[in-house]
């Protein structure tokens, strides 16, 4: 039996059509699209807006100077060569420079459970936002020690688990 070639193209575009329409509900697990940060399916932003803006600038902002407690990159943890986490976890070094994004971006907190710190598209599931928020595991709120107006608002934290929640993009 011969084929026409019309009928093998239409068979191929059928096959990829349907191969195609699998991905829809997202990659295997630990295949990312953004190279770094969470897994799974393309992130997509949610379009919410806050006040503060959630912008990476007001990432930026809220690890700077605040209230009674230093800025957290010049705190004797997350400065560079800063004392914590204790090995063999790798620091997670907070200072604004050219690495922040990257920083936040890979890095896995195991205070928190082993999830990443900036899950793109999933505050609820980064742990910057836990840590922000309350205790996670044994390491208390951040920044260190805070209570009160020393903490970061209720706003600043949800501008920046906005922030995630629109995909944490850096510009």
């Amino acid at each position: 039996m011969r084929l026409r070639s019309s009928n093998v193209t239409v068979a191929a575009a059928t096959v990829a059509v349907v191969a195609f329409a699998g991905c829809a509900g997202g990659l295997d697990p630990g295949v990312s699209f953004t190279g770094m940060g969470g897994t799974g399916s393309a992130c997509v932003p949610n379009g919410g807006t806050t006040t503060p803006a959630a912008t990476f600038d007001t990432v930026k902002m809220a690890f700077s100077d605040h209230g009674a407690v230093s800025a957290c990159a010049s705190a004797p943890c997350h400065g560079a060569g800063g004392m914590e986490p204790p090995p063999p976890s790798k620091p997670l070094v907070l200072q604004q420079d050219a690495t922040l994004y990257t920083n936040l971006m890979s890095y896995v907190s195991h205070a928190c459970g082993d999830i990443p710190l900036v899950n793109p598209g999933k505050p609820d599931e980064s742990g910057l936002i836990k840590i922000l928020s309350g205790a996670c595991g044994t390491t208390l709120r951040m920044p260190f020690g805070c209570s009160g107006e020393q903490c970061l608002s209720d706003a600043e934290i949800a501008a920046i688990s906005q922030w995630i929640a629109n995909c944490a993009p850096q510009q």
